[in-house]
């Protein structure tokens, strides 16, 4: 997906959900209440382009295609919220404590279970 997708408003969601729920309904034309609005027509390929769609033809160059894909990265990249020097400093301690805490674990079980198999053997 290279392309950023404007998000649908509730108003939208509502009408696609309307138009859904009349589909599956079966009913005749006399039991729906309200006609079926018309699909709207393509734009044409050139407002496409403009507007930022891709063409099904795949068009355009690869350095082209890689730049915008940079940018849109750098757009992306922007929206993060980074943690701090201390959150990440704390939360690498953390991590590293428990990993300590798992391998004394397993430490433990292992040579506690090695034990148990050379009483059982001898």
């Amino acid at each position: 997906m290279s392309r950023l997708q404007k998000k649908k408003t509730s108003v939208e969601k509502k009408k696609h959900k309307g138009a859904v729920s009349e589909d599956v309904s079966g009913g005749s034309a006399a039991s729906v209440s309200a006609p079926k609005p018309a699909a709207p027509a393509a734009p044409p390929k050139a407002k496409l382009e403009k507007a930022g769609g891709e063409s099904s033809a795949g068009d355009g160059n690869v350095f082209n295609r890689a730049a915008e894909f940079i940018r849109e990265v750098k757009v992306e990249l922007k929206k993060v919220t980074w943690p701090t020097r201390k959150q990440t400093t704390g939360t690498t301690i953390v991590v590293i404590l428990f990993v300590f805490v798992v391998a004394a674990f397993l430490g433990l079980f292992d040579y506690s279970l090695s034990k148990l198999v050379q009483v059982v053997l001898t």
